[in-house]
C-alpha cells in the first residue's frame, strides 16, 4: 500500500485527478505561450526573464501560496560569430555553431576524428600516446550507444579531448537535416570553457570525414563570445500541508528547468516538463480545495534557471535552502516530461533501489502500466538533490526519438527544430496525470521506504559511478552538502 488514506479514497482521488488532467487543454495551451511569446529562454536573456514572470502569474493564478522569485547571480554567455574554415586539401567553409561558454579566439590545426567519442574511440586516435595534442578532435554527438551501453554525455567527451591536450573540440549531430545540435560546455556560469567547443549538422560532419579519408585536412576556426555577468531565477510556488496534519513540516518538491537553449523556444526541453509542472499544479491545487484541505505534506513547485549551461539554478536551490533540505521527503524532475504519447511515461529513480517496488505498487494500485528504472545520473536538477541524500527520481518517457522519427540522441531536442509544432497535446495530458499522482501519493503516503543518504552513502554512488573525481575537481563535492 502506498497511501495513508483508504485504498477507495486514494482511487477515488486518482480518479478526480485523472479528470482534471483529461478535460483540460490547459497545459498545451501554456506551452503554446511560452514559445510563441517569449521565443528562446537561454539563461539570463530577456526571454527567459519574462517567461519566468509569466510562469509566477500562472502559479497564483492556480490559487497556489508563496509564490516568488528567487534571482541569482553568475558569469553569463553571448553569442558572438563562430567560422570554421577548410583550408587543406582545398578551401570551404563549413557552417558551425559554437557551443554555450565556447571562449574567443582563432586557431589553425590538423583534424582528427575520435568516432563516437567514447574512451576507445580517442584511444584508437592516440589520445594516450600524445597524437591529440595540439589538434582540432571530431566526435559524433549522441549515438544509439552500443551493446546496451548509452552514449557518453556531450561533456565527457568534450573533457577527452581537453585532457587528451586537443585545440578544439568538434560535436557532429547524427540526425540529418543541417541541425547542429548545442549544449553547455565545462565551466557554464563559472568560466570560459577550457578550448573552443563547437556542433556541425551532420551532413557538414560527413563532409569532414570524407575528407578525412582521402588525407589530411587542416581546419581555421574563428569564434567571437562575450562573457557579462548575468542574472537568473528559481520560480518557487507551494501547496501548503494540511495544518493538521503530523507530516505539516515535511516538503515533496517537483521541479524542472525553465531556460532553453539560445536557438529555439525549447518546447520539448523543457518546456514541457514545466507546463506539466503547473498544470500538476492546478490539478492538486482543486483537489484540496474541493476537499477543504490539503494533502499531508506541503507541495513545493520549482521551476529552475539556468540548467542547460550547468544546472545553476538547481545547485542555487540547494545552497539557498541548505538549512531545510532535512524536511524534504522526495524530488521529483520533470525534464522533457511529455514529450511522447500518452501511456509512455516512465519514473527513473536516481540509485535507491528501494524505490522501485514502492512505484511498482503506485503503478499497480492505480492499474496504470509505467516503467520503472533505477539508474544513478547527473545530467538535469535532480542531481543536486541526490548529492544531498534527497531521494529523487525523473518522469521520463519510453518512447525515444528513435522509436517516433528514426532520430538517435535527443532528437529535435537541442536544435532550432525544438518547436511547438513537436509536441502532443494527449501527452502532455497524460504526463501530468502522472506526476500529479505520483506528487499526491508521495504527499500523502506513509509507508515511505527510504531515507535521506548520508554523506558516505552518496560519496560510495559517486565513486561507483566515476563522478566523484570530477566533482571534487570542481569544488561541486562536498560542497553539496
Amino acid at each position: 500500500m502506498v497511501q495513508t488514506t483508504s485504498r477507495s479514497t486514494h482511487i477515488a482521488t486518482a480518479k478526480a485527478i485523472a479528470g482534471e488532467a483529461w478535460t483540460s487543454e490547459q497545459a498545451y495551451e501554456t506551452l503554446r505561450d511560452l514559445c510563441d511569446r517569449f521565443g528562446h529562454r537561454f539563461a539570463g536573456s530577456d526571454g527567459e526573464k519574462a517567461a519566468a514572470s509569466f510562469m509566477a502569474d500562472r502559479f497564483r493564478d492556480a490559487g497556489l501560496s508563496n509564490v516568488h522569485l528567487e534571482p541569482f547571480n553568475y558569469l553569463g554567455w553571448v553569442r558572438g560569430t563562430e567560422r570554421i574554415s577548410v583550408l587543406e586539401p582545398f578551401g570551404a567553409e563549413v557552417r558551425s555553431l559554437a557551443l554555450p561558454y565556447c571562449p574567443a579566439g582563432t586557431l589553425e590545426a590538423e583534424l582528427v576524428s575520435v568516432g563516437d567519442g567514447e574512451v576507445d574511440g580517442y584511444a584508437s586516435a592516440g589520445a594516450t600516446a600524445g597524437a591529440l595534442k595540439g589538434k582540432i578532435v571530431l566526435s559524433a554527438a549522441e549515438t544509439a550507444g552500443r551493446n546496451g551501453r548509452p552514449s557518453s554525455h556531450r561533456r565527457d567527451k568534450y573533457m577527452r579531448a581537453v585532457e587528451a591536450g586537443a585545440a578544439a573540440f568538434l560535436y557532429v549531430n547524427q540526425n540529418p537535416g543541417d541541425m547542429p545540435v548545442t549544449g553547455g560546455l565545462e565551466g557554464g556560469g563559472v568560466s570560459q570553457a577550457p578550448i573552443p567547443g563547437l556542433s556541425l549538422g551532420f551532413e557538414n560532419g560527413a563532409f569532414l570525414l570524407r575528407l578525412l579519408d582521402r588525407g589530411p585536412v587542416r581546419l581555421r576556426i574563428e569564434t567571437q563570445a562575450d562573457f557579462p555577468p548575468a542574472m537568473s531565477s528559481n520560480v518557487v510556488a507551494e501547496l501548503p500541508a494540511d495544518p493538521d496534519s503530523p507530516f505539516r513540516d515535511e516538503i515533496v518538491i517537483a521541479g524542472g528547468h525553465l531556460d532553453s537553449h539560445d536557438i529555439a523556444p525549447g518546447a520539448l526541453d523543457n518546456g514541457a516538463g514545466v507546463v506539466v509542472i503547473a498544470e500538476a499544479a492546478r490539478i492538486l491545487a482543486s483537489i484540496a480545495r474541493e476537499r477543504g484541505r490539503g494533502f499531508s505534506r506541503t507541495i513545493r513547485f520549482v521551476l529552475f534557471g539556468a540548467e542547460e549551461i550547468g544546472l545553476l539554478g538547481s545547485y542555487e536551490y540547494i545552497a539557498h535552502h541548505r538549512e531545510t533540505l532535512g524536511q524534504v521527503r522526495f524530488m521529483l524532475n520533470l525534464d522533457t516530461t511529455g514529450r511522447g504519447q500518452a501511456g509512455s511515461e516512465s519514473v527513473i529513480v536516481s540509485g535507491i533501489p528501494e524505490l522501485v517496488p514502492w512505484f511498482q505498487s503506485l503503478a499497480g494500485t492505480l492499474d496504470y502500466r509505467m516503467e520503472i528504472h533505477d539508474r544513478f545520473t547527473s545530467s538535469s536538477d535532480h542531481f543536486p538533490f541526490a548529492m544531498a541524500g534527497v531521494p529523487s527520481a525523473n518522469v521520463g518517457t519510453t518512447e525515444t526519438a528513435a522509436s517516433l522519427m528514426g532520430l538517435v540522441g535527443r532528437g529535435w531536442g537541442h536544435t532550432t527544430a525544438d518547436t511547438f509544432d513537436k509536441a502532443n497535446p494527449k501527452g502532455l495530458q497524460s504526463a501530468s496525470m502522472v506526476a500529479a499522482w505520483t506528487l499526491f501519493s508521495v504527499a500523502d503516503a506513509q509507508d515511505w521506504p527510504t531515507r535521506r543518504r548520508e554523506p558516505a552513502e552518496v560519496e560510495a554512488q559517486l565513486m561507483a559511478s566515476g563522478m566523484l573525481e570530477d566533482l571534487v575537481a570542481s569544488g561541486r563535492w562536498p560542497s553539496a552538502r
